[in-house]
């Protein structure tokens, strides 16, 4: 069976179209957890506030920036750094493992118990945020040195988290599993994450450019619209694998 672009985007359309308030309930939630450790987590704001400026804009790329920053304002910048990948791990992950469990739970040809669902969420919990922790170091040491680097590396592990839940591989193999399965179908899964990425960029300009909406808002659209948006590529990827299971 020859898996083409066209079907994978017809059933997850089908797919979205059915689950549409479950999917928006779910980015609510995670958007909701992102908020909730940043309320925790308080960053020092003048690293904020650095950041932000001009400095951070007009340097010539991250080493050039941290190089001129003193001793103090790197310890607090790598504070950040870490309070930011916590932030972000959790926040994908809950949502990786949410979407995951849906699709297997509508999947199954007998309906399970929602306990069940449940377990099988906490269960890929940890194993997940452990593999989310590893390919995304992997993939910001591929934007630290140029932009096609990281999104090569995007497409390649973007099939990890999906592997490791459905077959119950140890994280090396879901790794590597993705990279050759993705590499074969580069045109396939480059399609999906490369229209992710798209879509994250076109929202993000567009809500900047309105300028009615306040910072808190604009960052609470943001992520709600995004986390909708991975909802649907982790979607059209495990549809994706399913069918390549059965080839």
């Amino acid at each position: 069976m020859f898996i083409t672009i066209r079907e994978l985007c017809n059933d997850t359309y089908h797919f979205v179209s059915r689950e549409i308030k479950t999917i928006f309930f779910i980015s609510i939630i995670t958007t909701l957890i992102t908020i909730l450790i940043n309320m925790l987590i308080k960053p020092d704001i003048n690293i904020i506030a650095l950041i932000e400026n001009n400095k951070f804009i007009n340097s010539y790329s991250v080493f050039d920036f941290i190089n001129n920053l003193n001793e103090y304002e790197k310890k607090e910048l790598l504070k950040y750094s870490l309070f930011k990948m916590i932030e972000f791990l959790t926040s994908k992950t809950f949502l990786l493992s949410s979407i995951i469990t849906l699709i297997t739970y509508l999947s199954s040809n007998k309906k399970q118990p929602i306990k069940i669902s449940m377990i099988f969420f906490a269960k890929i919990l940890p194993s997940l945020f452990i593999l989310n922790c590893i390919t995304n170091i992997i993939i910001q040491i591929g934007f630290m040195f140029f932009v096609l680097p990281g999104i090569f590396l995007s497409v390649l592990l973007a099939l990890s988290p999906i592997i490791l839940s459905f077959q119950k591989n140890t994280l090396v193999d879901s790794i590597r599993l993705s990279i050759s399965i993705s590499w074969k179908h580069i045109n396939i899964i480059g399609t999906g994450v490369l229209f992710w990425m798209c879509i994250k960029f076109i929202l993000t300009k567009i809500l900047l450019n309105i300028h009615l909406i306040n910072k808190d808002v604009f960052s609470l659209l943001l992520n709600i619209n995004t986390n909708v948006f991975f909802s649907i590529l982790i979607i059209y990827l495990f549809r994706f694998y399913m069918l390549f299971l059965r080839n």
